[in-house]
């Protein structure tokens, strides 16, 4: 059961900046364990804080003054970005079909914060450009659906009809497709040999890709690159392409599981 709880003061400093800021949070106990909640900030989940008041020192107002503590860091699985998609391959190499990205925890919670005042005009353009910019090539994007904007439960989810001219390279009777889609976003996060000051990220998260892509009828797999699994405990990176008939099959997990690390620790990271 949820039993009454005390107050968490939590004090943070972001960097660069030379004022504290300050937050309250809620501490209570479910099932015997600590629950820090915040009423006060909007959509956000159950269980979950927003980014100033995660995995920070606080103080814990009691009758007797007060002890400080650390609030609680969720694991990267509360808080995912999952992307699943049925396309199909043009003869000229086009990918096009129906994609569904669902937006989970504090991914979900920041969307809707950053578009809580706009029309749903805005909020569409908001999604659909949020998508290209998560993509290497130019790409034909429109939302299908209307997401639910209002709510700190439930996932975000956003359809669209997608369509990527100019996606596979022609090699001669050779067709070479991307074995990864949805990295424009990722790549020089960790390019320098040396790393001066902490990794830091603004909370864990996961992104889970699942595309399916359907050839054309002739069409047939020659190749498919090796699974990769790079496991560095609190980053993790998996790669697997299958290829069926007519189908190839792209899943790949990207995972951060800390918010700030020492510097270190870059080179077994990287």
């Amino acid at each position: 059961m949820l039993r009454p709880g005390t107050w968490v003061l939590v004090a943070t400093f972001a960097i660069g900046m030379l004022a504290a800021q300050r937050a309250h949070a809620g501490l209570v106990k479910l099932d015997g364990k600590d629950l820090y909640l915040d009423p006060g900030v909007p959509y956000t989940p159950f269980g979950l804080l927003t980014w100033s008041e995660t995995g920070v020192v606080g103080l814990r107002v009691d009758k007797d003054g007060g002890a400080w503590i650390e609030t609680a860091l969720p694991p990267a699985s509360q808080s995912r970005i999952e992307r699943i998609g049925k396309l199909q391959l043009s003869e000229a190499g086009d990918p096009e079909g129906r994609l569904t990205v669902t937006y989970v925890g504090l991914e979900a919670m920041y969307q809707r914060l950053e578009e809580r005042h706009a029309d749903e005009v805005e909020r569409k353009k908001y999604l659909e450009d949020g998508l290209r910019s998560q993509m290497e090539a130019a790409t034909d994007v429109e939302l299908i659906n209307k997401p639910d904007w209002i709510s700190s439960e439930t996932p975000l989810v956003a359809e669209f009809d997608l369509k990527v001219p100019g996606w596979a390279s022609n090699a001669g009777r050779r067709v070479t497709i991307p074995a990864a889609v949805f990295t424009a976003g990722e790549k020089g996060v960790f390019e320098h040999a040396q790393r001066i000051h902490p990794i830091y990220f603004a909370f864990p998260h996961l992104k889970a890709d699942d595309l399916t892509i359907e050839l054309p009828s002739g069409w047939q797999t020659s190749s498919v690159p090796p699974p990769q699994n790079q496991d560095g405990h609190v980053v993790l990176y998996t790669l697997k392409v299958e290829q069926g008939p007519r189908t190839v099959r792209l899943t790949r997990k990207f995972a951060v599981d800390f918010m700030m690390l020492e510097a270190k620790y870059y080179p077994p990271v990287a």
